[in-house]
């Protein structure tokens, strides 16, 4: 499925590069993919309160066809960097611990709207405690620089990161956002335990929090990627601070990965 091809991990700080088996990316986008890009909880939701309105003598077009709709989901926004921002989000929590509770589609007013803040905030399990995760993900097929222009340029992982850790306000902002999101869960919702413990992490001597840069890629695997990267940006967060780089390697072309989307059964 996903198969490590280079890394030096030890153990919250590194850089590693990950082989995306063909059929593995495709069952992604198929599914935990495709769940991610419709929210797939809330549209169940929703599907279920229409149907029950749908019982109580309710036969409006409008509602019946909204209930087909919700039946047939489809994304608002398969923009490829779209689709490489919710892949990275399902291999971190399948394969690196990470947690992300809230779906940031539910904030959108505008689905095809970009994000601000940073592309993933969620959680890390780590060592037995949990920590605040903030990072952010590029996807790219250039092969003509090393690393690519998407890891250095001025609104690159290099940069998006560094930003993150010299600017407290920046983290004081995603955590009060995410603490917004807790305030009506029961005290043992999974959500507000893990945000708990990241906040003690956090605010504890040692000041813990996970950095993560993600890139997404549809050409051969090359260290040059994230190592160039991080032996930069290493010098510059330190630790306790933790500072991931992860690449994935799909064979899967990008010009495929919206049909994919648009396709599926």
């Amino acid at each position: 499925m996903i198969t490590e091809v280079f890394g030096n991990i030890i153990p919250s700080r590194g850089f590693s590069g990950q082989a995306v088996e063909a059929d593995y990316f495709e069952t992604c986008l198929n599914g935990d993919v495709f769940n991610s890009m419709v929210d797939i909880e809330t549209t169940n939701d929703l599907l279920q309160d229409l149907r029950d309105l749908a019982t109580t003598g309710f036969g409006s077009a409008h509602l019946m066809a909204d209930i087909q709709n919700l039946e047939n989901p489809t994304p608002d926004d398969i923009r490829t960097w779209r689709i490489g921002e919710a892949f990275a989000e399902v291999v971190l929590e399948n394969h690196f611990s990470c947690r992300f509770h809230w779906n940031e589609l539910r904030d959108a007013r505008n689905p095809k709207g970009n994000k601000t803040g940073a592309d993933l905030v969620g959680f890390i399990e780590f060592e037995g405690d949990v920590l605040f995760l903030f990072g952010e993900v590029k996807t790219s097929s250039e092969t003509n620089n090393a690393p690519p222009q998407v890891m250095t340029k001025s609104d690159g992982v290099e940069n998006q990161l560094r930003g993150l850790y010299t600017d407290n306000r920046k983290r004081q902002n995603l955590i009060s956002y995410l603490k917004s999101k807790t305030l009506t869960l029961d005290p043992n919702h999974p959500f507000k335990l893990d945000f708990g413990r990241a906040l003690v992490s956090y605010y504890n001597v040692d000041n813990r929090y996970q950095l993560i840069g993600v890139l997404v890629r549809d050409v051969d695997p090359r260290i040059t990627d994230v190592e160039i990267s991080y032996n930069r940006i290493s010098q510059e967060i330190l630790e306790p601070t933790g500072l991931k780089l992860v690449a994935l390697y799909t064979s899967v072309s990008q010009s495929e990965w919206q049909n994919i989307i648009r396709n599926r059964s």
